[in-house]
């Protein structure tokens, strides 16, 4: 819990600057979605920043090596296995947005 007696407050301009809006937005995210108060943990955000950056890598260079990636008809089980749980994902999730 922030508070400027303690010490630990942070405005929403300071928190962007240390965490920038990503790590903010995936901090607050994790921070309580219950009828308690939230929770901010600054190493909740740092971690947030390390993932983002881990991922932004991992793009980069699955980018660079695309050459070296499977090309061609996605026919395997494995394909049709991943195509049916994403249209099962769609259709769950089209069903919940109608509700």
């Amino acid at each position: 819990q922030m508070s400027k007696s303690t010490g630990n407050f942070l405005t929403l301009a300071q928190a962007v600057d240390k965490f920038s809006a990503d790590g903010m937005r995936l901090a607050l995210a994790d921070a309580g979605d219950t009828v308690e108060d939230a929770n901010f943990v600054e190493t909740m955000a740092d971690a947030g920043i390390l993932r983002l950056y881990t991922w932004v890598e991992w793009v980069k260079e699955m980018i660079a090596n695309r050459d070296s990636l499977r090309s061609g008809p996605a026919n395997t089980f494995n394909d049709r296995v991943f195509a049916s749980e994403m249209n099962a994902g769609i259709m769950k999730t089209d069903q919940n947005y109608e509700k």
